[in-house]
Formats: structure tokens, sequence, C-alpha cells
């Protein structure tokens, strides 16, 4: 089943980590993981499977690429709520050349993330 659509776009708010949270640490456990859900092309994954309303990953991003970015944003503390203490934020953003990507936690225990290239009009503002 589907998610119904959203009545309100997502916040973006930047959020800070809870008290004692290692980022370094924190970043260094995290993992992206290939979602043919924003593919249009086969991968490692498998075929590409993208859905009509999700934005397609450019092709020349590698998913060394992502994971070095997702890394990157959660050592900066880039992240969104909810961040529960001693786990990872439900959110992360990185600005990469003219494209911002938004990283989605998809299995809270491995620290695993999906990602995603955002619409100009849904860029975080404070990110850098």
């Amino acid at each position: 089943m589907r998610t119904p659509k959203r009545r309100r776009p997502l916040s973006r708010a930047r959020v800070q980590p809870p008290e004692g949270t290692d980022l370094r640490e924190l970043a260094a456990r995290a993992s992206y993981i290939i979602s043919p859900e924003h593919k249009d092309y086969l991968t490692e994954a498998g075929p590409g499977s993208l859905r009509s309303d999700a934005t397609p990953c450019p092709r020349d991003v590698t998913r060394d690429d992502a994971e070095i970015w997702l890394r990157q944003a959660l050592e900066a503390g880039h992240a969104g709520a909810p961040w529960p203490v001693g786990a990872y934020p439900k959110y992360v953003w990185h600005r990469q050349g003219a494209a911002v990507f938004e990283a989605r936690l998809t299995n809270a225990e491995q620290g695993a993330y999906k990602g995603y290239p955002l619409e100009s009009s849904e860029w975080p503002r404070w990110l850098p």
C-alpha cells in the first residue's frame, strides 16, 4: 500500500543531536542502501522500479559516492527529527555541487539509509 500524499511538505528543519552523541562514530557506522524506487536503470539491487512520485537519482552517482556524502552529512550534524537518544536521525541532508540530496533512515538498528535528490523548492534553506 502506498503512503497517502502529504498534505503539507516536510519542514526539513535541522535538529541538534542528543546530548552525548558522537557524530564521528555514528557516521562511521552508517550505510547507504540502493533503493530501486529512485532508479530508472539496472543497479546492484536489480532493475530500477522508479515510483511515479519519486525523484530519479542521477546515473553518475555511485553507491560509494552516496555513502561518503551520507557520512559527511551525519558528521556535520545536517540532520532532522526525529533523532532518538543513542540512535540515528530520521533524515540527513547533503549539498553536492548544484544538487541537494536527502537520506532517509530505512533500518534504525543498522543505520541504513536510502537517498534521493530534492527539487530546489524542497532544499533546507539552512544547509551550507
